[in-house]
């Protein structure tokens, strides 16, 4: 007897996958925001947008989104979170143990429930291996980004790229601060780049430095302490989120200053 009733040739795999993977993108090449990395505060940010009506397209280099939350300290899986965020672990339905005043949850299970309440959203279009190598402007905004397929960019191979809009763009692209690098060096801006491990002060840094960079152009998460000299932390994870919700409300606000 077979397993399967209804068998599902490889021509049939092949076509459903370019058809469903090319008419999200296809709907990606303009949306209201473009968030560049999927770590915390861009995943944060992604689906506070979304649940307030916007189309937002997430994208992100690696194979495996999530940041940098995967490996918990030294591979230990365990990370830790403030209590003042227990409210946006209960909105994306993340367990939690209490201790010490403090918050604990499953670096795993966190990055999971992050990532599902982004690529699951309606109004989320998501695309992993994407990397973006420009940005792109209309005037004095930022109106888009440049990308390419990040096997592509890591080959070296000269392949031209593609171009996505948005109405705004938020740099959520970790210590790399990629996008941040990008405008930096097209207006001759200096970066301060992030300063010395204190994760007590880097918790507030990240949150402080959370802002509009240019015209249509936000940076968040760690991205905005190596734009702004702010400390650098360790497993906690706190402060990414509220960067994150942070980013969000800017990035509201400015869409409804500028419809």
């Amino acid at each position: 007897m077979k397993s399967f009733s209804v068998p599902v040739p490889d021509v049939k795999v092949s076509r459903l996958i370019l058809k469903h993977y090319f008419a999200d993108l296809e709907d990606a090449v303009e949306s209201d925001v473009i968030v560049a990395g999927a770590g915390p505060s861009g995943l944060t940010c992604a689906w506070s947008l979304a649940e307030q009506g916007y189309e937002v397209t997430v994208i992100d280099r690696r194979l495996a989104p999530g940041g940098g939350i995967w490996g918990g300290a030294m591979s230990f899986n365990k990370v830790v979170l403030q209590k003042d965020v227990e409210w946006i672990l209960k909105e994306a339905e993340i367990p939690f143990v209490e201790d010490e005043g403090a918050l604990v949850v499953s670096a795993p299970l966190f990055a999971s429930k992050l990532i599902a309440k982004a690529a699951g959203h309606p109004r989320i279009k998501f695309f992993n291996m994407l990397t973006v190598i420009d940005l792109h402007s209309t005037g004095d905004r930022i109106t888009g980004v440049v990308v390419n397929n990040s096997a592509v960019e890591i080959a070296g191979l000269h392949v031209d790229p593609m171009v996505l809009t948005a109405k705004a763009v938020l740099d959520a692209t970790g210590h790399d601060a990629v996008l941040s690098n990008l405008y930096s060096k097209r207006v001759g801006m200096g970066l301060v780049r992030e300063s010395f491990m204190n994760a007590e002060k880097g918790e507030e840094d990240v949150v402080q430095n959370t802002r509009m960079l240019a015209p249509g152009l936000f940076v968040a998460g760690m991205a905005a302490n190596n734009v702004e000299g702010g400390c650098r932390m360790g497993p906690i994870f706190g402060g990414m989120l509220l960067s994150g919700k942070k980013a969000a409300r800017l990035i509201s606000d400015y869409l409804s200053k500028n419809k």
